[in-house]
């Protein structure tokens, strides 16, 4: 057998940015933790985050080790503090295993061995919650190591809001983000905080200069009041786009009605758009958050009335996949190099 550390240049980690130069699992910088010390938590999380490989060998043993375990009343064990191993083609791989330490939170090591049929991809998605470190991957002796298929979209999918946005309260990695992510083929990077997106403007700076095909902000949930909504919502979204003015930008107000607020901070969200595109900007889009679980019975698509559950999700995720792909259609792929190159 034959034993690969994660640094190895052919185990891609994706959905961490800048991960290739600093090699940390963070997803801000040193300066907007130090902005926001309420970002620290979750600054180590690692939502969204992926160990991706190419191998014939016929049986695949990731292992890593966590810490930061703890129970999340939002969601399973699973979600929290488990990974989850594909195989195959990123858009249409399945199932393979699930790598979870035992449920008492004793061990912080995670391991699994899983079968594997020919050449393929390997994709792992990381715990939501716990911090990942010291991840090996074990071959058969003789099996060869790729680097994993290119996605076939170039630029990632960036996502910045609330507990919904960090895939709360699902069982799987089935939130929204990654759905689309496997959707469309694309990398993605989530910078969900439960509870602590509220339109912080270093954010919208940073994530501003991230290179992505699209954008989408969904912070109505942390917002704490109308007041504070009404006062960040179109200022992040202006911050943002004098870093970057050429990607399209899918807001959203908070899915489901829990409130009575709801209007009112839709009509907000509402607003930003309209202002955008009265004033040119042709790559913004809104979608109004009641209508994103279609016609199901919104009752069985959240836990708790506020957060999805996955079928929630993933009703969600289909009725995003449209926008997304208008989207992505307006813009000229000759604007992504120039993306790339500028930002």
């Amino acid at each position: 057998m034959r034993q690969f550390s994660y640094t190895d240049e052919n185990i891609i980690i994706e959905g961490v940015y800048g991960f290739e130069t600093h090699g940390r699992f963070r997803r801000y910088t040193d300066g907007i933790v130090a902005a926001y010390p309420r970002l620290a938590e979750f600054d180590k999380r690692c939502t969204g985050a992926r160990a991706r490989f190419r191998t014939d060998s016929p049986t695949v043993t990731v292992t890593f080790r966590v810490s930061n375990q703890f129970v999340d009343r939002g969601m399973s064990f699973y979600q929290a503090n488990a990974a989850y191993a594909y195989v195959g083609d990123y858009s249409h791989s399945r199932y393979a295993a699930l790598l979870s330490a035992d449920d008492t939170y004793d061990s912080d090591t995670v391991s699994a061995t899983f079968a594997n049929d020919g050449m393929n991809d390997i994709t792992v998605f990381f715990p939501r919650n716990s911090t990942v470190e010291d991840i090996t991957v074990t071959l058969a002796d003789g099996a060869r190591l790729l680097p994993p298929t290119p996605h076939k979209l170039a630029l990632p999918f960036v996502f910045y809001g609330s507990s919904i946005t960090e895939q709360g309260h699902t069982a799987t990695p089935v939130a929204y983000p990654s759905l689309l992510s496997r959707f469309f083929d694309a990398d993605f990077y989530n910078f969900g905080a439960s509870g602590n997106a509220r339109g912080e403007p270093e954010l919208a700076e940073y994530l501003g200069k991230i290179p992505k095909s699209v954008f989408f902000f969904d912070y109505d949930h942390n917002a704490p009041t109308v007041e504070h909504l009404r006062d960040t919502h179109e200022a992040f979204f202006r911050r943002f786009r004098a870093f970057d003015p050429l990607s399209p930008v899918i807001m959203t107000s908070r899915p489901a009605d829990d409130g009575p607020e709801t209007e009112e901070r839709a009509a907000i969200v509402k607003q930003t758009y309209e202002n955008a595109a009265r004033n040119g900007d042709q790559n913004v889009y809104f979608i109004d958050g009641r209508t994103l679980f279609g016609d199901v019975d919104p009752e069985i698509c959240t836990t708790d009335r506020t957060h999805p559950n996955d079928l929630g999700h993933y009703l969600m995720a289909r009725t995003l996949e449209s926008f997304v792909a208008r989207s992505l259609s307006s813009v000229d792929p000759s604007l992504y190099n120039k993306i790339r190159t500028t930002s």
